[in-house]
């Protein structure tokens, strides 16, 4: 006999109870084929019209601005006078900034790929020259840390919005995430680890403090799930499994302990290989993991996964977005729905998604299918 029908909200709060809910929530990531295909569309519309039987987890920021990702016509910096320019270099637009802080000069050069060709609809900018290039740039890059944000008015919005067919999360990033490696680059980091120490633990540090401290912001604004994005700590990026554990196991820890003392939940993004960390990153506490991409693209392995982990951490995503939902087949499409539900669903702790966002030039009968699918194959007896 059929389980009574839950809300999208139900439904996803008794997986991550592992305990089994009518069907398995259905929350793939969606962002990148979503603005490829309709251009920036109202909350309202994806509920109602696009995507009428997700199980929403929300993504929002916390509306802190972010200068060292991001490149505005003006910054909210009042002690900082900023020069900046654009303009065309081949086919990208490069970006030149310096910052006049009262610690001193910081500068750095960015060339951003054309979006919608072979980048995608959201290319991510090609850094040919770092925030910070010496220690003494630390103490010049607090001076581009804005204050953090205690409005959460987007938040009760989208929580409206969303009512029972979901939960609405907020991104905080690691310190590397966006943060760190991103100012400072991956590829200096990883030998500051062995060559300047002092510096790498600095400016991890600031950073992790940081990210702690906007968690506790969220919180305090009522704030139920927190997405934790750490995938510039992959593995995949390079990082060896030692430091994952000597480094980024205790601050991952103290984002969970910190979220649970309010009684939020802790979603963990990382879309590149777990097979060597998820044990290490489950034992965090994690409430979700995701996007637990398999081969051939990484190397998580769901049934694996589930006999090691499954009995303590919610796996989210796993569906491959590119080969199986853009350039598969309808008929391999509901192959890996129906074995990833038979893997997954036993016992809850497990919510379908896809491997990362849905990708533009998705054929729409796989999208088709991978619905039918997730519905028919997800139900519980």
């Amino acid at each position: 006999m059929a389980k009574a029908e839950m809300t999208g909200r139900e439904r996803l709060l008794t997986a991550i109870a592992h305990e089994e809910p009518d069907r398995v929530p259905i929350s793939p990531r969606y962002g990148a084929w979503l603005l490829a295909e309709y251009g920036t569309v109202s909350l309202e519309r994806v509920r109602d019209e696009i995507l009428p039987d997700i199980d929403f987890m929300h993504i929002l920021g916390d509306s802190t601005p972010d200068y060292i990702m991001s490149y505005p016509e003006e910054y909210e910096l009042p002690e900082v006078e900023v020069e900046q320019k654009r303009y065309e270099e081949g086919e990208y637009e490069v970006v030149e900034r310096v910052f006049h802080t009262p610690a001193g000069k910081l500068s750095d050069r960015v060339k951003i790929p054309p979006s919608g060709r072979e980048y995608g609809v959201s290319p991510n900018p090609l850094i040919t020259e770092s925030l910070v290039k010496e220690p003494e740039d630390v103490d010049r890059l607090l001076y581009l840390l804005p204050e953090i944000r205690t409005s959460f008015e987007h938040y009760d919005a989208a929580e409206e919005i969303v009512g029972d067919r979901g939960v609405v999360m907020v991104c905080i990033r690691s310190a590397l995430d966006h943060n760190a490696g991103q100012a400072r680059g991956m590829e200096n980091l990883m030998m500051d680890y062995y060559t300047d120490r002092a510096l790498f633990d600095r400016l991890l540090g600031i950073f992790h403090e940081r990210s702690l401290a906007r968690i506790k912001v969220a919180l305090e604004a009522g704030v139920e799930f927190i997405f934790g994005s750490w995938y510039y700590n992959s593995l995949s990026s390079g990082w060896s499994p030692a430091i994952y554990e000597e480094v980024f196991v205790p601050q991952l820890r103290e984002h969970v302990e910190l979220t649970h003392s309010y009684g939020a939940y802790y979603d963990f993004y990382d879309d590149g290989n777990l097979a060597e960390s998820m044990e290490m990153i489950a034992g965090t506490g994690i409430d979700v993991l995701e996007t637990c991409t398999p081969p051939p693209i990484c190397d998580f392995d769901l049934r694996a996964a589930k006999e090691k982990i499954g009995d303590k951490t919610t796996i989210k995503g796993y569906v491959d977005l590119l080969y199986v939902i853009k350039h598969g087949t309808p008929e391999l499409v509901e192959e890996t729905v129906a074995e990833a539900m038979e893997i997954g669903k036993p016992g809850g702790g497990f919510i379908i998604g896809s491997s990362d966002s849905f990708r533009e030039g998705t054929p729409a009968e796989n999208l088709e299918t991978y619905w039918r699918c997730c519905k028919e194959y997800g139900v519980y007896d």
